[in-house]
Formats: structure tokens, sequence, C-alpha cells
């Protein structure tokens, strides 16, 4: 009885993590044919573990899953494409420095250091991509983009892999005519 009480308050605590962060301000739009995605992801340094494990070594990393996909109503989503942004840092003790990895699709983009930890939290949670879909042909107002970014991993009971996560946050995405029209 204890292990089921002692399971279920790992869980409810877990989730309880896992609603404080969440992608906010998501906007896509659609220029020439290309999908520019644009988000950012709130309260992800809100605990002080994250920030004390960053300062003691251990490397941070946050990764963004982004989709476009064709909504059909009272049917399956036709799934477009899939993109990854993994954004990781890592601090060096002896300069005071961190380091930050920017990857899309597991290809690294750009690596930055920067001193000061706002601004690494701030390009950490704040992502811009120009760019990022071509939808060819596609009517940009049939389309939807959805973002989750999963935070960390961790084992419950030193066996079940459990990954913490924010929800999913989808968006249309705008036609040249709506983004020309704010």
């Amino acid at each position: 009885m204890r292990t089921i009480v002692l399971l279920l308050a790992l869980v409810t605590a877990t989730a309880a993590h896992a609603e404080e962060e969440k992608i906010q301000n998501l906007s896509a739009a659609a220029t020439n044919g290309q999908v520019s995605v644009r988000f950012s992801l709130a309260n992800a340094f809100q605990n002080g573990q994250t920030v004390q494990g960053l300062q003691s070594g251990v490397p941070t990393s946050f990764t963004y899953i982004i989709e476009i996909f064709r909504d059909r109503p009272n049917w399956f989503d036709e799934g477009i494409d899939r993109s990854r942004i993994e954004v990781i840092a890592t601090f060096n003790s002896v300069t005071r420095e961190y380091l930050l990895n920017y990857r899309r699709d597991r290809k690294l983009v750009r690596s930055e250091t920067f001193s000061d930890l706002r601004e690494l939290e701030r390009r950490m949670t704040s992502i811009e991509e120009p760019d990022l879909f071509d939808i060819g042909g596609r009517r940009p107002y049939k389309l939807k983009v959805r973002v989750k970014a999963d935070l960390s991993r961790g084992w419950m009971l030193y066996v079940i892999p459990w990954q913490i996560s924010t929800h999913w946050r989808e968006v249309r995405v705008q036609s040249p005519a709506e983004v020309g029209a704010r």
C-alpha cells in the first residue's frame, strides 16, 4: 500500500511540475511557401533545481518539437513536416561562462558564450525560426503548427523512464494577407 501511495505522490508532484512550464506567444506565418515560427517557453527557470544543476556543471537542455499539419475536422490530421530544436547549455567554472549550443534536427546551427545568466535564459527559452517549413503550394489558412517542449528526463523507481514535458500548444498558420494586416 505504501508503494502505491508513494507512486501516486511522485506522479502528482511531477504532473504539477510539468504544468508550471508552458509554451507562450506561439505564432506561425507563411511567406512565399515558407512558414516561420516564433514562440517562448515560460517558467522554465522558475525552480531552483534547473539553475543549480546548470551552475554545478550539469548540461541543461530543452528540446522543442515543432510540427506542421493540415487540420482536417472530423478526420485524422495530415502531418506535413516535423522539426526538433535543441538548446543545450553548459557552465565552465574556470571561465565563469555559459556555452549554448543550438541544434536544429540534430545539426549544430550555432554556438554562443554568455557571462550573464539572464541572457542565457532568454536565449534558451525564446525561439525564432524563419523559414522553418516548406509548404510549397499548400494554402496556409488550412495549416496549423503545434509545439511542445521536453524539459528533462528521469527515472521513476530506477526502472521506468519518465519525461517532463509541456502540453502541446497549437496555432493556425497566418497567410501573407493576415501578416500584412498586423
